[in-house]
């Protein structure tokens, strides 16, 4: 979270967008424990989730200039009826640097099977129902978007791909000393970017 008086640093100020992330994904991943798998027949392409590397792609780059992985740490387990995966973060390093502070964190589950794409899709509901999302058509096979708007502006979206479930966000600030958000249209737009680049990088599939 930004703290309320001026930062001293950007590397303060990093931090709190940072945090801001990090409990964001903590809360998704925490709704998705507690999702219960319904018996369905219809089996899914992925028997894993795919780790942080393998969806850092340019659009990654261009959003989080410099990046670091700050974070790749599993989500769930064998034993967890809604899936196991990863969570990662991506922050813009801390200290004076020659881009503007941005942030990006993931979240990917792959349900098990059978039945693991209607667990996926339970996934993504019982995840996003918390916030007030819009429909957004042409990423995945279903996805929503919504914002987060205090302390400090998040765009994030929810989608399914197969039996795999996927939430993304963002932030970014205005300046270099990270005090003040950027304007949540840019943020919001870079966020379905995002989720685009990630959508597209993933495998076709994943065999056991």
């Amino acid at each position: 979270m930004v703290p309320s008086a001026q930062p001293q640093s950007r590397g303060c100020a990093t931090a709190g967008v940072v945090a801001a992330g990090l409990a964001l994904l903590l809360l998704a991943a925490g709704a998705i424990w507690y999702v219960v798998t319904r018996d369905s027949p219809e089996t899914g392409e992925y028997e894993s989730a795919p780790g942080c590397a393998a969806v850092a792609t340019e659009t990654l780059d261009a959003l989080v200039p410099g990046h670091e992985l700050e974070l790749e740490e599993p989500v769930g387990g064998p034993e967890d009826p809604a899936g196991a995966g990863w969570q990662c973060r991506w922050a813009t390093p801390e200290g004076p640097g020659e881009a503007v502070p941005a942030t990006a964190t993931l979240v990917m589950v792959a349900a098990p099977n059978p039945g693991g794409v209607t667990t996926a899709a339970d996934n993504l509901r019982a995840t996003t129902e918390q916030h007030d999302t819009t429909g957004l058509d042409g990423v995945g096979e279903e996805a929503v978007r919504w914002t987060r708007g205090a302390p400090f502006t998040v765009g994030c979206v929810g989608t399914r791909v197969s039996n795999l479930y996927l939430e993304s966000c963002y932030s970014v600030a205005s300046r270099y000393d990270a005090t003040e958000p950027a304007d949540e249209e840019r943020i919001v737009a870079d966020a379905e970017e995002l989720a685009l680049a990630v959508v597209g990088a993933l495998p076709e599939s994943i065999p056991e």
